[in-house]
């Protein structure tokens, strides 16, 4: 009964780092456009280009650390502090409304990180 159990924890953990991987890599893309939504964005948030740029690649690169058990974890962290600090700007820029948009990938990731840590370390 207990292998059973780790075998659903497994599917669960892989469902939601497979999903993350899929979402992020895409947001992670789409932040190279100096003409996609994003660029507006991080333009009325006063953030540079380059700024805009490396939380894309940050984001591609979490998405490829979840694509395996052993590095899921520091894919997962980097979320993790990422949708912290988009938390964070929408708070500072007085939207704290638009926060919800983070919560299901930063439970998500939190989830994958406390699953796959013991992988990590």
């Amino acid at each position: 009964m207990e292998n059973r159990w780790q075998v659903v924890r497994d599917v669960v953990l892989w469902v939601f780092a497979l999903f993350l991987a899929w979402i992020f890599m895409r947001q992670g893309i789409a932040k190279f456009s100096d003409t996609s939504g994003w660029a507006r964005a991080f333009r009325v948030w006063h953030f540079p280009v380059w700024f805009r740029v490396s939380i894309g690649v940050l984001e591609m690169a979490a998405a490829v650390l979840l694509l395996t058990r052993r590095t899921a974890f520091a894919g997962a962290i980097i979320i993790i502090v990422v949708m912290i600090g988009a938390m964070g700007t929408h708070v500072y820029w007085g939207r704290p409304a638009q926060v919800t948009s983070e919560i299901l990938p930063l439970l998500l990731a939190t989830m994958v990180a406390l699953g796959r840590r013991k992988s990590f370390l």
